[in-house]
C-alpha cells in the first residue's frame, strides 16, 4: 500500500514528537524515481527547523559507492559549528570519522532533539551505511531521528540487508511512496488550471505518466492549460521538461532498470518477456525486478513504455554503440521468430555490426531488406527503400547479388538523387564490360541507362551481353528470332524512321528509339495519350511516361507535352521527390519554351536545376540548358553567362544532355556575336547526335543552328548546304522542323523569291505551336516584302511579329524588329484592347481566310490560295468580324489555326 504524502508526512510528523518525546525513531521514506522522496524529506526538515530541531543533511551519489564514509562526511561537515573541537575531524579514512559523528551525535541530542535526514541512501558507500545501521541500534535512548530515503529495488544485497535490520528497530516507520492513481492525477491537474477539467484529460494524463508526479509536474510545465476544443492534451515536446523528466527517473531507477528499458524501447510493439531478457541479457528474477522498478516509476506498463516520446528519450539516453548493439541482435531474434521482413529491416538499419559471421548475417539479412524495399516501393517510400537496399549492399559480399541491388539502388534512387542514381550503375558497367553480368541484368542496365541518356553505354551493354546465334547445320532450320526484350523496357509504339543513319548498329539505333521516339504517326500519339491518360505515376512506371512526354515534344505537341508534365510534376515533390520533379519540371520547361513561354521555361528550369543543384549530376545539364535558352532568347545574358560557367564534367558528354548543352552554349554565343564559336558548339552537338543516331532535327535541329551562325558569317553556301541536308530528311514533315529549315533557306534564297518561301515557313510554324519561331518568321517576311515593295502589307506583319516576339518576352528579336519600340504599336495596341475571342464559332471556310488575313494577306492573295472569289473572301471575312465582335483586319487573333489537311482538300478540289 503507498502513502498520499500528507499522510506521510502526518507520519513523519508523529514520529519526531515521539523523538522529542525520548524516544529514538528510524523513517525509511521507499518510492520510485519522481513520486516525492526527496521532496518530502526536504520540506519535513524545513518544517523540523523552524521548529527548533537540529537538522543534518546528507546525500548518496551515484558512483561514490567505493569511496569510505563519503556520506559520513558530509554528515560531519553539516554539524553546527562548535560541535567538534579543533582537530577532532581526522583528515584520513579510517574509523574515526564513525566515531567523532557518534560522539557529536551524543553531544547534540544531549540539548534537543535531532533529526538526520539522508537521501539517495542506496548510493551511499558501504562504510557509511553500516555506521549509520550502528546509529540505528547503539542510540535509542535520545531524542534522535533518523529519516532515510531510497529507491526500491536498487543498491542489491546491501540495501535489503539494511531494511532488514532497520526492521528490528522499536521506533522503526515504513513509508512507501508510489505514483498519483487517476484521482489524484485530476486533482493535481485541478489545482495546476485553476479550474476543474474533463474526465478525458485527467485519464489521457494518467496514461502516459503512470501517476508519476515528476512526469506529471514536466508535461504541466510544458502545457499549462489545454488547448480549447482539443480532446486530448498536446504531445510533449521533444527534447523539453518531459523527456528530461523521463531522463532523470530512468538514471535514478538504477542500471539494471535502464538496460531493461533500453531493451523494451528499441523492440517497440515486438517487444515480449523472453526477447527483452534476450537483448537486456539478464536473468529473469532480475528482469521481474527491473521490470517492477519502472512500472513502479510510471515509464513502463508491462513490456510498453508509455509513451512514444518516453521511448524516444531511453534511446536517446542509451550510448550510441550499446543502441547500435541492441538492434543488431533484436533484428536476429525477430528474424529467428518469423517477425516480418520490415520489422526486422528496421532494427537492421539501425544496428552496427550483427551478432555472427558476415556470411551468416547474409544469409538473412540481405533477403530481409531486401524484401522490405520491395514492399516500401508498393507504399511509394523510395527514401526507405534506398536506405534498406544500401544498407543490403553493405552486407552483401556476393558479387552478382550485389550487382542486382545496384541495379535496384540505381532506380529507386533516381526520384530522389540522379547523381546517387548514376554512381549506381559504376560497378554493373564495369562488372557488363568484364563478361560478368547475366542476361536479365544486362536488360535492366541498358533500360536504366537509357532513362539516363546513356544511349551509347547502353547499346554497349547489349552488344556486349547478347547473345550471338551460331550458324544452324546444314539442314537445320535456323532458330526463331526471340523476341527483342528490349522493346519491352517502355509501354510505347516501336521507334522507326527513314532518316535513321543505315550505318548506326541495330542496337544503338533501337536505345536511341527509346530516348527520341519519332512520334509522327496518329497512332503513336493516341497510344502515348493512352499510355498518360491510364497510367498512374508510380516506381515502376516512371520511365515509360517520361518518355511518353518526350515523345509528344518530338512529335510537335508541346501544348499536349506541357500539360501532361505539369500534371505529372505536381505528383512530385522538389524537397522529397528532387529527382522526379526535375525529370518532369525539365519536360514542362522544354514544353513551354517551344511554345514560346520564355519567361515560364526560364522559370520551371530553374526549379528543376534547383531541385538537383549541388549534387553533382550530370542530368543538371538538361534543364539548365534550357534555361540558358530561354534566358538567351529574352536577352539575359548575364544570367546565361552565370550559368555556362559551371564546370562541366567529363562525364556529361558521355550522355544525350551533352547535346542540349552544347546547343544552348552555341546560342547563348550566337546571340553574343561570337559566330565561329557558336558553329563549333553546334558541329559537336551534330557530332554526338549522329554518332548516337539521334540525328533527328525534332530532337536536335543542329543543322539549322548551324546554318544561322554561318549566315551572321556571311558562309551562305555553307548554310544553304546544311538547310539542305535538313529539308532531304523525313522529319521535315514536322511543321516547327520545316518551317524554321525553310526560313533559313529564304534567308539564303533570291530576295525575291524570299517572300514567297517565308510565307510557306509562316504557314507551317502557324501550325506547329511555337510563337517565338513564328515571331521570328513573320519579321524576316515583313523585311522582304518591304524590299519588294509591298510597304502596307510589310506594315502589318512586321507589327503581328514585333507583337508576338513582345508575348514571348523576347526582347533583342523586338530590338531587331523594331529598333527603339518599347511599347506595343498603334495598330496592335487595339489587340490588347480587344476582348477575348471565340474562334470556335467560325466555320472551317471562315478560319482559314481569317487565318491568312491575320497574317498580312490582301484579299487578292487569299483568293489566289485558297481557290475562291474575291467577292467569296469578303463575305468570310465580314461573317467573321461578326461572330469575333471586331470591326477590322488588326484585330484578328492570332492563333486562329487552319487544318492542313482540309485546306488541302479545298486546293485540290477547287483545281
Amino acid at each position: 500500500m503507498f502513502w498520499h504524502k500528507d499522510d506521510a508526512f502526518a507520519r513523519l510528523d508523529m514520529m519526531l514528537k515521539a523523538c522529542e518525546s525520548g524516544g529514538a525513531g528510524v523513517a525509511l521514506v521507499e518510492g520510485p524515481a519522481g513520486c516525492g522522496k526527496s521532496e518530502l524529506v526536504q520540506e519535513f526538515a524545513d518544517l523540523a527547523v523552524r521548529g527548533g530541531v537540529t537538522v543534518l543533511r546528507a546525500a548518496g551519489t551515484p558512483g561514490e559507492q567505493g569511496a569510505e564514509h563519503a556520506v559520513l562526511r558530509r554528515l560531519l561537515a553539516a554539524l553546527p559549528a562548535g560541535t567538534l573541537p579543533p582537530g577532532t575531524l581526522p583528515a584520513g579514512e579510517g574509523a574515526a570519522p564513525a566515531g567523532a559523528f557518534e560522539e557529536a551525535l551524543r553531544e547534540l541530542t544531549g540539548r534537543g532533539a535531532v533529526m538526520v535526514c539522508v537521501d539517495d541512501l542506496h548510493h551511499a558507500d558501504a562504510a557509511s551505511l553500516d555506521h549509520l545501521l550502528h546509529l540505528a541500534r547503539s542510540l535509542r535512548g535520545v531524542p534522535l531521528l533518523m529519516v532515510l530515503a531510497q529507491s526500491p529495488g536498487q543498491g542489491g544485497a546491501q540495501n535489503s540487508r539494511a531494511r532488514t535490520e532497520l526492521l528490528r528497530h522499536p521506533g522503526f516507520g515504513w513509508i512507501r511512496l508510489g505514483c498519483l492513481d487517476l484521482a489524484a492525477t485530476a486533482e493535481v491537474l485541478a489545482r495546476h488550471t485553476g479550474a476543474p477539467v474533463s474526465d478525458t484529460f485527467a485519464e489521457h494524463l494518467h496514461r502516459i505518466t503512470g501517476g508519476n508526479p515528476l512526469l506529471l509536474k514536466a508535461l504541466l510545465t510544458e502545457y499549462p492549460v489545454p488547448v480549447r476544443g482539443a480532446r486530448r492534451w498536446p504531445a510533449p515536446l521533444p527534447g523539453g521538461p518531459f523527456a528530461e523528466a523521463v531522463a532523470v527517473c530512468l538514471r535514478r531507477s538504477g542500471p539494471e532498470a535502464r538496460r531493461l528499458a533500453a531493451a523494451i524501447a528499441v523492440l517497440g510493439e515486438e517487444a515480449t518477456a523472453g526477447l527483452v531478457r534476450e537483448l537486456a541479457g539478464t536473468t529473469v528474477h532480475a528482469a521481474r525486478g527491473a521490470l517492477s522498478v519502472l512500472d513502479g516509476t510510471g515509464l513502463t506498463d508491462g513490456y510498453r513504455l508509455r509513451h512514444p516520446a518516453a521511448a524516444a528519450t531511453v534511446l536517446d539516453d542509451a550510448d550510441p554503440a550499446e543502441r547500435a548493439r541492441l538492434h543488431g541482435k533484436a533484428a536476429r531474434a525477430l528474424h529467428d521468430g518469423q517477425a516480418g521482413a520490415g520489422v526486422v529491416a528496421g532494427h537492421l538499419l539501425a544496428a552496427a555490426d550483427l551478432p555472427g559471421s558476415c556470411e551468416a548475417a547474409e544469409g538473412w539479412a540481405v533477403p530481409a531488406l531486401r524484401e522490405a524495399a520491395r514492399r516500401a516501393l508498393l507504399d511509394d517510400d523510395w527514401s526507405y527503400a534506398a536506405s534498406c537496399l544500401t544498407r543490403a549492399r553493405a552486407l552483401c559480399a556476393q558479387e552478382p547479388l550485389r550487382l542486382d541491388i545496384d541495379l535496384q539502388l540505381a532506380a529507386v534512387t533516381w526520384r530522389g538523387d540522379p547523381a546517387a542514381a548514376e554512381a549506381c550503375l559504376a560497378a554493373p558497367l564495369a562488372a557488363m564490360r568484364a563478361g560478368a553480368l547475366t542476361s536479365a541484368q544486362a536488360g535492366q542496365l541498358a533500360r536504366l541507362l537509357v532513362s539516363q541518356g546513356r544511349i551509347e553505354s547502353a547499346a554497349e551493354t547489349f552488344e556486349r551481353t547478347a547473345p550471338r546465334p551460331s550458324d544452324p547445320a546444314e539442314g537445320e532450320q535456323p532458330p526463331a528470332p526471340r523476341e527483342d526484350p528490349l522493346r519491352q523496357l517502355y509501354a510505347l509504339p516501336p521507334a522507326g524512321g527513314r532518316d535513321q543513319a543505315a550505318a548506326a548498329p541495330g542496337r544503338l539505333r533501337d536505345c536511341a528509339a527509346l530516348w527520341a521516339h519519332p512520334g509522327g504517326t496518329a497512332g503513336d500519339l493516341a497510344a502515348v495519350e493512352r499510355l498518360l491518360k491510364a497510367t498512374p505515376l508510380a516506381h515502376t512506371t516512371f520511365d515509360p511516361l517520361a518518355q511518353a512526354v518526350r515523345t509528344l515534344l518530338h512529335a510537335d505537341q508541346a501544348d499536349r507535352a506541357a500539360a501532361w508534365s505539369q500534371k505529372l510534376r505536381a505528383q512530385t515533390d522538389p524537397v522529397r521527390t528532387p529527382g522526379w520533379y526535375a525529370a518532369f519540371g525539365h519536360l514542362y520547361a522544354e514544353a513551354l519554351l517551344r511554345t514560346g513561354d520564355l519567361e515560364g521555361a526560364a522559370r520551371e528550369a530553374a526549379a528543376a536545376v534547383t531541385a538537383v543543384a549541388g549534387r553533382g549530376s550530370v542530368f543538371l545539364f538538361a534543364p539548365l540548358a534550357t534555361e540558358v535558352l530561354a534566358l538567351t532568347a529574352m536577352g539575359r545574358y548575364d544570367e546565361a553567362a552565370r550559368r555556362l560557367e559551371l564546370p562541366v564534367p567529363e562525364e556529361l558528354f558521355a550522355g544525350v544532355h551533352a547535346i542540349g548543352y552544347l546547343r544552348a552554349r552555341g546560342h547563348y554565343y550566337l546571340a553574343t556575336h561570337r559566330p565561329q564559336a557558336a558553329v563549333g558548339e553546334f558541329l559537336d552537338a551534330g557530332r554526338l547526335a549522329r554518332r548516337w543516331n539521334l540525328d533527328r532535327p525534332r530532337f536536335a535541329p543542329w543543322r539549322t543552328d548551324a546554318a544561322e551562325a554561318l549566315i551572321q558569317l556571311g558562309e551562305h553556301r555553307q548554310a544553304d548546304r546544311f538547310v539542305a541536308e535538313q529539308l532531304s530528311m523525313a522529319e521535315v514533315r514536322s511543321p516547327r522542323v520545316h518551317g524554321v529549315s525553310l526560313r533559313l533557306r529564304a534567308a539564303v534564297g533570291e530576295p525575291a523569291q524570299r517572300p514567297k518561301v517565308l510565307g510557306r515557313a509562316v504557314e507551317e510554324l502557324r501550325g506547329s505551336g511555337d510563337r517565338l519561331e513564328l515571331a521570328r518568321a513573320l519579321a524576316d517576311l515583313g523585311r522582304s516584302l518591304q524590299l519588294v515593295g509591298e510597304g502596307t502589307r510589310a506594315g502589318m506583319v512586321t507589327r503581328r511579329a514585333w507583337q508576338l516576339a513582345a508575348d514571348c518576352g523576347a526582347g533583342p528579336l523586338c530590338e531587331q524588329i523594331l529598333p527603339g519600340q518599347t511599347r506595343v504599336v498603334p495598330s496592335a495596341a487595339a489587340e490588347d484592347r480587344a476582348p477575348v475571342v471565340d474562334a470556335s464559332r467560325l466555320s472551317e471556310s471562315e478560319r482559314r481566310v481569317a487565318a491568312l488575313a491575320a497574317y498580312g494577306y490582301t484579299n487578292r492573295e487569299i483568293s489566289g490560295k485558297l481557290y475562291i472569289t474575291m467577292s467569296t473572301v469578303e463575305q468570310h471575312l465580314t461573317r467573321a468580324y461578326k461572330k469575333l465582335n471586331i470591326t477590322r483586319r488588326q484585330e484578328l487573333p492570332m492563333d486562329l489555326q487552319t487544318d492542313p489537311q482540309a485546306e488541302e482538300h479545298a486546293s485540290a478540289k477547287a483545281g
